[in-house]
């Protein structure tokens, strides 16, 4: 798992990169020659966009999720996994905005400020709000399953982008998510008892 995550961050520092060089030579643009120019903006697609922005809200319920756990819980194995998944998830967060920028569709500023419930996982308000009201063994019941559903719904999208997307990186991320999150489910299924 580490590795994967030096990956995402290799990745990220090289599109974070690729950003700044991007701007520092963008008042040369129109220099550029046009086969240049389409090849540029050829590197992804709409899918590639769509899934970066649904990704972004689809990771800040985790995010938010997670941390619920650190007041919530007791047991140390959800405190463990909660902080692991922010970590990971916060890194992905960035390099889907770094790309958003570089794709010149702006990064999403609030991961979690729209009503995303329409995407597969997503937990409803109701939900969220049940969490935060519960303590102990009912609250890590409660966000055990509803994070195993949050990340089956996390593989779908990302299984959705390895069909539809073109961006290299992006499909790359989204086989790294598919790996990762299969791992945490099946560990939430043995912390489950199942």
């Amino acid at each position: 798992m580490r590795s994967a995550t030096v990956r995402i961050a290799a990745a990220v520092a090289m599109v974070l990169a690729v950003g700044v060089l991007a701007s520092c030579g963008a008042s040369d643009q129109h220099t550029q020659p046009r086969a240049q120019q389409s090849t540029e903006q050829a590197n992804h697609n709409a899918d590639d966009i769509a899934f970066a922005h649904n990704m972004v809200a689809h990771h800040g319920q985790v995010v938010q999720m997670a941390e619920m756990v650190q007041t919530n819980s007791e047991n140390r194995q959800m405190i463990d996994l909660a902080s692991r998944m922010t970590t990971t998830q916060l890194g992905e967060i960035q390099a889907f905005n770094a790309w958003l920028v570089q794709w010149q569709e702006g990064a999403s500023s609030d991961p979690a400020g729209h009503d995303g419930t329409t995407m597969p996982g997503m937990l409803d308000a109701a939900t969220i709000d049940r969490l935060q009201s519960l303590r102990g063994a009912d609250f890590d019941r409660l966000w055990l399953t509803s994070m195993i559903d949050h990340h089956k719904g996390a593989i779908v999208m990302a299984q959705g982008e390895l069909e539809h997307g073109k961006n290299s990186d992006a499909m790359y991320l989204a086989r790294t998510i598919i790996a990762e999150q299969q791992a945490e489910i099946d560990q939430m299924n043995q912390m489950l008892g199942g």
